[in-house]
């Protein structure tokens, strides 16, 4: 036992039980069903496993408390806080990623869902017929197939001519054109959420690999039309098994913004619940390309600013402690003194040197005020390609010792007052 965990059970007696606990048990879930109710609703690259978001809540949390996910992604966090009766906001950086978050937590009613499917598949009924039209449908089709004609940010992008053959273009044009003109935001982001899904196989991407490369030899591409609502019926299929539960999902939020800046007010949240970024070694905005692009984001902008991002750049360590650091830091400020935070970390091979990435969050904690509790291991499924090695599972308590962090003025400046959530009564 180490001179850090030590003086936590010194200081904390009440922390055997989660010491106990977290020992007690393996956290492999290698036969566990990582899949149901909306965790599978889009593919997202270093996904939290449903059920290790689980157990940590449960260790850490009571029904009705507030748990925050600093690096939401696509929202596990968030499934899991309401399915155990806990309020929860998840902050993530990238717009796709909150996009995904929210829909995985936000239900819609069958009749909804059905008139959804019904809408979109009368709007792009020219593009889906494989017989001869009349010539008024024609006429449909005709003006379908050049609505990217009469929005610049399409034809004139260089990007994009490049990324999709002109007909596929044209053809994904008239079903975003359709999406954007749905009323209702929780019926047109599970639409989004259905034509991301779709956008890999429909462009000029090389099919094997994760990252986005351009395929010279890419064959002649079919209609997106037909995917496109297919991943919409099992998008809505998803987003429906949210009405068959008992949580209350309305205490569960989604906010794009940074991890360096939480829109809370101190010590206003229970527990802290996240697995953050493994440094550079999975590019978020780069596999998440042409999903952003189509979302009017830009990729080569949201790598520079994500907490990891730029993997190509020499300091590319420094830069993901600087705002690793601060996220701690942030943690913190937020968590309620005697409180805890959980952090899944694996120790990531950046630029063919292996970064303790266990070690430096356990330094970093203890200077923003967190002492380690608990550690273990899980040797889980090796996602990338048996370079990260075992994954460490950290449980850190807030002490009761004041933490030097920046002025209320600093963070204000950082986050307009205008973006502050208030920790939900």
């Amino acid at each position: 036992m180490n001179e850090a965990l030590q003086r936590a059970i010194q200081l904390e007696p009440e922390d055997s039980q989660v010491i106990d606990c977290v020992r007690s048990e393996s956290w492999e879930y290698a036969d566990a069903d990582t899949q149901h109710l909306t965790h599978n609703i889009h593919r997202y690259s270093g996904k939290f496993i449903p059920q290790i978001a689980r157990r940590a809540i449960s260790l850490l949390t009571a029904a009705g408390e507030f748990v925050v996910d600093p690096y939401c992604g696509s929202g596990t966090t968030l499934v899991e806080s309401a399915l155990l009766g806990r309020k929860a906001l998840g902050i993530d950086l990238s717009p796709l990623a909150t996009l995904i978050a929210r829909t995985k937590v936000t239900p819609v009613s069958s009749e909804d869902l059905s008139s959804l499917q019904q809408e979109l598949a009368f709007a792009l009924a020219p593009l889906n017929s494989d017989e001869e039209m009349p010539l008024f449908s024609e006429s449909l089709r005709s003006a379908a197939n050049n609505f990217h004609l009469q929005d610049k940010q399409f034809s004139d992008d260089e990007w994009f001519r490049k990324w999709f053959q002109p007909k596929i273009l044209n053809e994904l044009v008239a079903i975003n054109r359709a999406i954007c003109e749905i009323k209702d935001i929780r019926k047109q982001d599970i639409a989004k959420v259905a034509f991301s899904d779709i956008l890999r196989k429909s462009s000029n991407a090389h099919s094997g690999y994760p990252n986005v490369m351009f395929d010279k030899n890419v064959p002649e591409r079919s209609s997106p039309v037909k995917p496109f609502l297919r991943a919409l019926i099992r998008v809505c299929e998803m987003v429906a098994s949210l009405e068959r539960t008992n949580a209350r999902w309305q205490d569960v939020r989604v906010q794009q913004g940074c991890a360096t800046a939480f829109p809370l007010d101190d010590c206003s949240v229970d527990a802290i619940v996240s697995h953050p970024p493994y440094i550079g070694s999975i590019p978020y905005a780069e596999y998440g390309a042409l999903s952003l692009k189509w979302l009017g984001a830009d990729p080569k902008r949201l790598d520079r600013e994500l907490t990891g991002g730029r993997r190509q750049s020499p300091k590319v360590v420094e830069r993901f402690q600087e705002g690793y650091s601060r996220m701690l830091t942030e943690a913190s400020r937020v968590l309620r003194s005697g409180r805890h935070i959980f952090l899944m970390v694996g120790n990531p091979v950046v630029r063919g040197k292996t970064v303790d990435l266990a070690t430096m969050t356990i330094d970093m904690a203890e200077r923003a005020g967190l002492d380690l509790v608990v550690r273990t291991e899980r040797v889980g499924i090796n996602r990338r390609a048996n370079k990260m090695g075992a994954e460490h599972l950290l449980f850190f308590r807030k002490t009761a010792r004041d933490v030097r962090s920046s002025s209320r003025s600093e963070r204000s400046q950082a986050r307009p007052e205008s973006s502050q959530v208030r920790a939900p009564q």
